[in-house]
């Protein structure tokens, strides 16, 4: 029995030391709560402070730049379109020929490398210099090692105006980003014709508009009012003066190249598959190559009478190359192996995409941009959607009235038959509004060029 007692004893002991070691942590983590909570404010503070000094440098930069760009009267306006794109070079083609045969520009057009999302280097400048010769425009090759020696080549021109492809750094070598830039009066053709979704990002910021780029660009060229708000909205640390609204130079360029064109009597139905590569759960999550490529194949194997052309977003063709999730190594090269093996399909190269348009009857698309330029064509457009991408904005939901909407392949497939067959599209009427209402009259290059003059008095 005592020692029974003694053991309670012990272990009441125990128990109170215990509950002694308990406070103590206790007051520890209140302690380092409050240590933690002091670091977040030095740590908020000292982003703000970083925040600021960024801000000061980058309108330093910009100042410096300014203070650069005066010409003298009476010179031609030095102009340098740097091409990383060459898929969308439509869109600053006929700028550059308006610049070309006009007695007061200077235009020089160089091709550089590109890195494209999943790509793991800079690569594509050969592919670049072939796709801009094969469109004759003469140009040089910006392709060194070190992408600051080529922009000394871009300073010794001394520009007045230089035409990135795209707002976005990442993609294009680091003496090309906005801030090694900002020497001269930045523009910017939208290589798209317009964004046709909500903020593409999981972020209160949309990346597309409140960037460097857009920040610090001189003008950019829109292609109507509507777009023009749907990037001031989503831009406030840009000035209004910066919008010009001039159309969109590739509508007027895909109307010709269609025009000139049309197909043959002869040519059997061809659907253009054009694949999107948003195919991960990031960014805008449109692209549903990896759930439909090989469904695609035994479409193609269902109807040998009809032809299929693949034409794949470049970013998509780099990710096929990496193979990289959702993709794997083993399933892309059991869709090249089947889709290269059928004598009905092809892969469309890139590139001058104009006579493709003319040359199908109906575009599978899973998004984007080529949901509202194939309606330039006035021909079907199936709009193959996958679950959850991000929500359209005003302006496409003005284009996706000159659309067909399905969320299965085989409903599309069930749509190819009737217009094969020789059945309207229900939807063609509504084409021609969205072209009207999206991309106005023709003469947009034109309209860019006399807003550059005008600005340049203006400075």
């Amino acid at each position: 029995m005592i020692r029974y007692f003694r053991y309670l004893r012990s272990l009441l002991a125990r128990l109170e030391s215990g509950l002694s070691g308990i406070g103590e942590l206790q007051r520890d983590l209140a302690t380092l709560q409050r240590d933690l909570a002091t670091l977040q404010h030095d740590l908020d503070t000292l982003r703000h402070d970083v925040d600021y000094v960024r801000h000061v440098a980058e309108q330093t930069r910009a100042n410096a730049g300014l203070a650069a760009r005066s010409r003298p009267a009476h010179t031609p306006v030095r102009v340098f379109f740097l091409i990383h794109h060459l898929e969308a070079w439509y869109s600053l083609a006929d700028v550059y020929a308006e610049m070309a045969a006009a007695d007061d520009f200077l235009p020089l057009v160089a091709s550089i490398p590109r890195r494209f999302p999943g790509a793991r280097e800079f690569q594509d400048e050969e592919l670049v210099h072939d796709g801009l010769t094969k469109f004759g425009i003469p140009h040089i090759r910006l392709r060194s090692d070190d992408s600051f020696q080529d922009l000394a080549v871009v300073r010794a021109f001394s520009p007045d105006v230089v035409f990135r492809q795209s707002q976005w750094d990442l993609d294009v070598p680091d003496a090309f980003t906005t801030n090694e830039l900002a020497f001269a009066r930045l523009c910017l053709v939208p290589y798209e014709p317009m964004g046709l979704v909500r903020n593409p990002a999981d972020s209160a910021i949309n990346p597309g508009y409140d960037c460097a780029y857009y920040r610090q660009a001189w003008r950019v060229f829109l292609a109507n009012d509507l777009a023009r708000d749907e990037v001031m909205s989503q831009a406030p640390a840009t000035r209004p003066d910066q919008y010009v609204v001039t159309g969109h130079p590739k509508a007027d360029l895909l109307r010709r190249k269609i025009t000139l064109g049309a197909p043959g009597a002869d040519r059997p139905f061809t659907i253009l598959w054009s694949a999107h590569h948003s195919i991960d759960d990031h960014w805008v999550r449109f692209g549903m190559f990896h759930r439909m490529a090989l469904d695609m194949v035994e479409m193609a194997q269902r109807h040998p009478e009809w032809r299929f052309v693949l034409s794949l977003h470049p970013a998509l063709a780099v990710k096929l190359e990496s193979a990289d999730p959702p993709l794997d190594a083993d399933f892309v090269a059991a869709f090249w192996r089947d889709w290269n093996g059928l004598p009905n399909t092809s892969l469309f190269p890139g590139g001058d995409y104009g006579p493709l348009f003319a040359n199908t009857d109906a575009l599978l698309c899973d998004g984007l941009s080529w949901l509202l330029e194939y309606q330039l064509a006035g021909k079907p457009v199936v709009f193959l959607q996958r679950e959850g991408h991000r929500p359209f904005n005003a302006l496409g939901n003005i284009a996706l009235t000159g659309m067909n909407q399905v969320d299965s392949l085989p409903i599309a497939e069930g749509l190819f038959e009737q217009f094969a067959a020789g059945r309207p599209d229900p939807h063609k009427p509504a084409q021609a509004e969205v072209v009207a209402a999206l991309f106005g009259s023709s003469g947009a290059a034109s309209r860019i060029v006399a807003a550059i003059r005008t600005g340049l008095v203006a400075d």
